[in-house]
């Protein structure tokens, strides 16, 4: 099942930050996890800053055991938020996030940190 992407752009006052992550990157694919803040919510967005590093995947794992895979993440430029991809099911509480990155940037290598909204 594909993400499903939600209209519009996550605006700063609706979405409350679940968790945030600095990864140093180089060419290859990488992994990372967020310990996420306890809280219910029914999509989740992703902002980036520093450098441009793109998610490859994204794995939600929540409170009642289940998790949901995200395959299609959003694109992301540095500062920016992505639109909200909306959680199977309903609203839920997230525990852990799960990622692979990898630099998008032409020079191959950075420092981005990765921070995770909720809605």
């Amino acid at each position: 099942i594909g993400a499903m992407l939600v209209a519009g752009t996550a605006g700063a006052g609706d979405w409350q930050k679940l968790g945030k992550k600095t990864v140093v990157f180089g060419n290859s694919e990488e992994s990372a996890s967020i310990t996420a803040k306890g809280e219910a919510v029914s999509q989740v967005a992703f902002k980036i800053s520093g450098d441009w590093v793109g998610l490859n995947q994204v794995t939600l794992v929540f409170t009642d055991g289940s998790s949901q895979t995200i395959e299609d993440v959003p694109r992301v430029k540095p500062g920016l938020t992505s639109e909200g991809v909306a959680i199977e099911g309903g609203p839920k509480t997230v525990t852990t996030i799960d990622f692979t990155y990898q630099a998008v940037a032409s020079s191959g290598q950075g420092r981005a940190t990765v921070i995770v909204l909720g809605q």
